[in-house]
């Protein structure tokens, strides 16, 4: 009895199934739980930190530890969706900030020079969020 039950066991048919079960489970199922893992700590750091500058953070496909550059964090003011560079997992980088408002300043400064000389840019009107760290660009109707 214990012999023929060996046999069975060792039989190619069941071999084959094993071996077919342990590829299934080592291969197969993680791939398939991999959208329900738990985030790494830096996308948690980084959720946390666009959430509480206002902002809805993304993790498309392959962001993570080898795609630093994968997840952004975006904003919306109006009708446009604007990307908040100064969000970090390691916090809300100020100087990136003001380089940003720098910038916000020279296009209102542009757009007021336009407006003077009565070109057509002159409709567009900058508006600086000091907490997201982003420059709006309102377009007048």
């Amino acid at each position: 009895m214990l012999s023929t039950l060996r046999a069975r066991i060792l039989s190619w048919p069941v071999l084959l199934a094993l071996v077919g079960v342990v590829v299934v489970v080592e291969f197969v199922v993680p791939r398939l739980t991999s959208g329900s893992e738990a985030q790494t700590p830096a996308e948690k750091a980084f959720a946390r930190v666009c959430r509480d500058h206002g902002g809805t953070p993304k993790f498309p496909a392959g962001s993570g530890d080898y795609v630093k550059n994968g997840r952004f964090c975006e904003i919306r003011y109006g009708s446009r969706t604007y990307e908040m560079y100064a969000v970090h997992p390691e916090g809300f980088s100020e100087r990136e900030a003001a380089l940003a408002h720098r910038t916000c300043i020279a296009q209102a400064a542009q757009a007021r020079a336009d407006a003077k000389a009565g070109r057509q840019s002159a409709r567009t009107r900058y508006v600086w969020h000091a907490r997201s760290g982003i420059c709006e660009e309102a377009r007048a109707s």
